[in-house]
């Protein structure tokens, strides 16, 4: 039998803000392999807007995607502490077990239960969000990664 402080204890999920470039995602922090320092990728021809192109990570070919691009925004400039967050799919749609997306900056750790994250019902949201939220940090987005592994296993 729970306690009432096991279970509350239960309900909390480690959690990651990733900066974009106009929000943050939310994201369980399970789903990001590593983060490392933007480098040159390996450009691949005729490949489509959100493809940036691959990260060679830990012997891996890693295709990396510009969410915005993803999420029919616009591409704006990268900020100085560009990033690539290395994700590990959640689905078996892609040929890698992982894909990257260039973020802007060092994703901030946070652990939250149910209370501390509530559905935005004034945000609009594209295909690549699952959710849009507001927590106790300001807003973010929850992304579809099924959708975005589903861009990937184009490129891969």
């Amino acid at each position: 039998m729970k306690t009432v402080a096991q279970t509350d204890q239960d309900a909390i999920v480690a959690s990651l803000l990733v900066p974009m470039q106009q929000k943050n995602l939310l994201v369980p922090n399970v789903s990001i392999a590593e983060v490392v320092p933007r480098s040159e990728l390996e450009q691949a021809d005729n490949a489509p807007p959100w493809h940036l192109g691959h990260l060679h990570w830990r012997g891996e070919r890693v295709p990396v995607i510009s969410f915005e691009v993803a999420n029919s925004q616009v591409r704006g400039q990268d900020v100085r502490d560009a990033r690539i967050a290395v994700f590990n799919a959640v689905s078996n749609q892609a040929k890698s077990r992982f894909f990257g997306m260039l973020i802007q900056g060092i994703p901030r750790m946070v652990k939250l239960g149910d209370a501390d994250v509530r559905e935005d019902g004034q945000a609009t949201k594209a295909q690549a969000e699952k959710m849009a939220v507001i927590t106790q940090l300001g807003k973010a987005s929850i992304p579809d990664l099924e959708y975005l592994e589903s861009l990937v296993a184009r490129v891969n």
